[in-house]
């Protein structure tokens, strides 16, 4: 008798341990997301967004805590420096993950191994705004200005090896032009300086800034980075449609874990994060602040960060971009 007790005791340990080992992790407090930019800004904005959707999915609040600094790596460094428990996540978009290494002779993080993709969300086109002064209302007018004479307009930038930087460069290399590079401190000053109106230039930024003067008037709007136009501006043409081949080009947003996160815990994530990233009810709120739904599952969005890695090393290369 007591031999039998013994056996379906021991029988029913596996069964727990086995059941244990099957069933999702799911997270049973509140979960750190880490947004690597000021509070109050775009990204903030958008990570927060984020956030509060994919609490819906876990059943768990969902706390941001800002960590802006070099260019986002202080958010990576916060992260790698905290336990990899499924209960601490960062926000990543294109600069931190594909444009950082192509810039910074010294990064303090991999992208791809020290941070473990979990699913993209959304992703902003962006628009290319001119002054007044600038002798083009188009990309085929813009081109043929400047191969007439390159001087004829400036590229601003919101600084050396930013996403504006690498977009002034690749819009050289396809267009088969010499526009000059002038680096600004930030967005708001180069997008003030074009509307100013004092210099021939243009810059070509996130529209959540860009779209009230363009409606306004106060803004020349010469095209869309993506292969779609934006539904906030349906009668603005794509780059593509002005004469640029291929260019579909975005600012995107996903989520990520530590490397060292246990398989069942990413797991779940890809889960959450993708089901998150499906809902309507979040794309309709992202769509406000100027996204288009961009999910893909973690596989997908770890394709397309290698990818745009490779693209953005390469134009960094071909004019010896580097930050410092």
């Amino acid at each position: 008798m007591n031999h039998k007790i013994v056996v379906l005791f021991l029988l029913g340990l596996l069964q727990l341990n086995a059941f244990a080992q099957t069933a999702p992790w799911t997270p049973n407090k509140p979960v750190r997301l880490i947004i690597p930019q000021v509070a109050g800004g775009g990204a903030d904005a958008i990570g927060r967004t984020i956030g509060q959707a994919l609490s819906e999915k876990i059943g768990q609040p969902v706390i941001v805590d800002n960590k802006p600094g070099i260019n986002g790596g202080l958010g990576v460094d916060v992260l790698m420096n905290s336990p990899a428990d499924g209960y601490n996540l960062i926000l990543v978009y294109t600069s931190l993950m594909a444009i950082n290494p192509a810039v910074y002779e010294k990064l303090s993080y991999s992208p791809l191994k020290d941070l473990k993709p979990l699913g993209s969300v959304c992703e902003v086109p962006l628009v290319m705004i001119a002054s007044s002064k600038v002798p083009a209302n188009n990309m085929p007018e813009f081109i043929a200005a400047l191969k007439k004479d390159s001087q004829s307009v400036f590229g601003a930038s919101s600084g050396n090896g930013s996403f504006s930087h690498m977009l002034i460069e690749m819009m050289n290399a396809k267009a088969g032009i010499k526009m000059t590079h002038i680096p600004f401190k930030g967005e708001g000053p180069a997008v003030a300086h074009v509307m100013s109106g004092q210099d021939s230039i243009i810059y070509v930024g996130t529209p959540a800034t860009i779209i009230p003067n363009v409606q306004a008037g106060r803004l020349k709007a010469i095209g869309v980075t993506t292969a779609q136009r934006m539904s906030q501006l349906p009668n603005i043409p794509t780059f593509v449609e002005g004469g640029l081949t291929d260019f579909n080009e975005s600012f995107w947003y996903g989520l990520a874990a530590s490397s060292n996160t246990p398989p069942q815990i990413l797991e779940a994530y890809y889960k959450a994060v993708n089901d998150a990233a499906n809902t309507d009810s979040l794309q309709t709120n992202l769509s406000k602040m100027g996204c288009n739904s961009l999910p893909l599952k973690a596989a997908e969005f770890t394709e397309k960060i290698k990818s745009d890695i490779t693209k953005y090393a390469s134009v960094a290369k071909s004019v010896n971009m580097k930050v410092d």
